[in-house]
């Protein structure tokens, strides 16, 4: 019994604990979207790929740390939903990515699978995903507003915990927009 109960502990501590209250991981640590970039790529680079500079950066990934439970706050794209539910989607760092405007490079596009489904009451919801983040550059098919697009990924996160965004802010959800860019 003493040592099922230490395995427990041991186990809980190791992956966290989901907080009833929010539904996110306790202790996950709160990651800017600066940090899946390289610290050279300016945010600009990462809101007009190919257009801001002639250096290709996007593919750079800089988040390795695979095994620590995260928290990364951006917009849903869906890639998979039904009705107003939410299986599975892109987290894009600005309302509009994709459908408004250019794609985020790479690096700035996170694929989430949630581990349960969420429910998107409205266009460009900000969401904050919990859980593991793994570096990888893949692809995924998504239907948008005028037709198919195949968007190419750097991270994805698997059984990610989803929940409306509170409180934390990443600076570059403000910052890095079709609109704000225009603005500078």
């Amino acid at each position: 019994m003493r040592r099922a109960l230490f395995l427990l502990k041991f186990t809980t501590m190791m992956i966290g604990t989901v907080c009833p209250a929010s539904g996110v991981f306790a202790g996950a640590q709160p990651v800017l979207w600066s940090a899946l970039r390289p610290a050279d790529q300016s945010r600009l680079d990462a809101a007009l790929p190919g257009m801001a500079s002639s250096r290709p950066q996007g593919e750079t990934l800089a988040w390795r740390d695979e095994a620590r439970t995260v928290e990364l706050t951006g917009f849903i794209l869906p890639v998979d939903q039904d009705g107003e539910n939410v299986y599975e989607f892109m987290l894009v760092p600005w309302a509009g990515a994709c459908s408004h405007s250019a794609a985020p490079p790479p690096n700035q596009l996170v694929h989430v699978v949630a581990a349960e489904p969420f429910h998107l009451s409205r266009v460009y919801e900000v969401v904050t995903v919990t859980g593991n983040l793994r570096p990888g550059l893949d692809k995924t098919q998504l239907f948008i507003m005028d037709g198919v697009r195949v968007l190419d990924y750097g991270y994805s996160m698997s059984q990610a915990q989803v929940a409306k965004a509170t409180g934390f802010v990443d600076p570059d959800l403000k910052t890095v927009s079709p609109l704000g860019v225009l603005a500078r």
